[in-house]
């Protein structure tokens, strides 16, 4: 006689949806104004876990970009763009996974970004060159390892073998996060070889560190290493206080680079439902300095969606101009955005 086996588990089907329109006083010197998402990505998922006794659990997780004013998902071709994993999760343990996975800056560093706590990635930084923005930069063929939870504290190591199709380098990435209460810190160490990045088209050069990006072409970083420290802390329910601090080394066959970045905003609950942000920062990039200011208002209709209004200016010295995240570079040393949206969790 053979008897069924039932054991515990779950699948989620979750999302986001954001729209609504933005005015940019200067793209390439002229005024735009442009629908579709911003304050978070376009994204739907699915996660899930199955009981298999004694403390052991299967886990997996697909979650994909796209946007919703055109329905294109936002790496064409690809499904489940963002991360695609499996594997096993123990309470003593930790767990173990393979897949696509995030770089762990942006796990670590976003939680406290101005980026992500204020519903604008027109704060993140020059060309997402720290990878806090999720826009693409997952890390193929990889395994990741995540410590269980001791006292507040948690860390994750993260390695990527090279592929010739998808991944040209390697990739390594670490990770160690503290939360107790009112506060959350993190600090985090990646390293890319062979990477593509939009340098060309994100801050409108035509070369850069002997490469020549002419015509859209991309800039291939022989090395890209990534370290950042972040916090957040809350007073009282009624103020939250967050920053970062990040550096970027950018190394090609003739030459090197070097981004620092120094971020803080602070978000007042001014009552149950509304809260007013402010926040900014400062980013060095191998001759430009990019300075960038955004203040903003987020009211919750319920405790899944909210709608918004935000002002970010830039402005750039050097020999850049100025280049706000998604956005098309200005001709110029400055650049502003005013953007009105609501935006839906599910």
């Amino acid at each position: 006689m053979v008897s069924g086996v039932h054991a515990q588990s779950s699948v989620t089907l979750y999302g986001s949806l954001d729209e609504g329109i933005t005015y940019n006083t200067n793209a390439k010197g002229n005024g735009t104004a442009t629908v579709g998402p911003v304050a978070v990505p376009d994204f739907f998922g699915l996660k899930g876990a199955e009981d298999l006794g004694g403390g052991l659990k299967a886990i997996f997780a697909l979650q994909d970009g796209f946007l919703s004013n055109t329905g294109a998902g936002t790496i064409a071709g690809e499904a489940f763009s963002q991360f695609s994993w499996v594997g096993l999760s123990s309470r003593t343990l930790g767990s173990l996974t393979f897949g696509r996975q995030l770089d762990l800056t942006t796990e670590a560093l976003r939680l406290n970004s101005n980026g992500s706590i204020q519903y604008t990635f027109y704060l993140f930084h020059p060309a997402n060159l720290d990878d806090i923005g999720i826009l693409g930069d997952s890390i193929n063929n990889s395994v990741r390892y995540t410590t269980p939870t001791v006292r507040g504290w948690k860390a994750s190591i993260v390695y990527g073998l090279a592929d010739s199709g998808t991944q040209p380098g390697s990739v390594f990435s670490t990770d160690v996060s503290y939360a107790d209460g009112p506060f959350r810190a993190s600090a985090v160490y990646s390293r890319w070889r062979d990477h593509l990045i939009n340098i060309g088209p994100d801050l409108g050069y035509g070369s850069f560190l002997g490469e020549n990006l002419s015509s859209g072409a991309t800039f291939l970083a022989k090395t890209q290493e990534i370290g950042g420290i972040s916090a957040f802390y809350s007073i009282a329910n009624r103020v939250d206080l967050h920053g970062m601090l990040t550096q970027v080394n950018l190394g090609t066959e003739t030459g090197a680079g070097r981004m620092r970045t120094a971020e803080a905003g602070a978000d007042i609950h001014t009552g149950g439902a509304n809260t007013v942000n402010l926040g900014g920062y400062v980013s060095w990039l191998t001759g430009t300095r990019y300075a960038e200011l955004g203040v903003g208002d987020v009211y919750a209709l319920s405790a899944r969606t909210i709608v918004y209004a935000q002002v970010d200016w830039q402005h750039a010295t050097g020999n850049g101009t100025a280049a706000m995240a998604l956005l098309t570079p200005s001709s110029s040393e400055n650049q502003m955005a005013f953007r009105v949206g609501v935006h839906h969790f599910f």
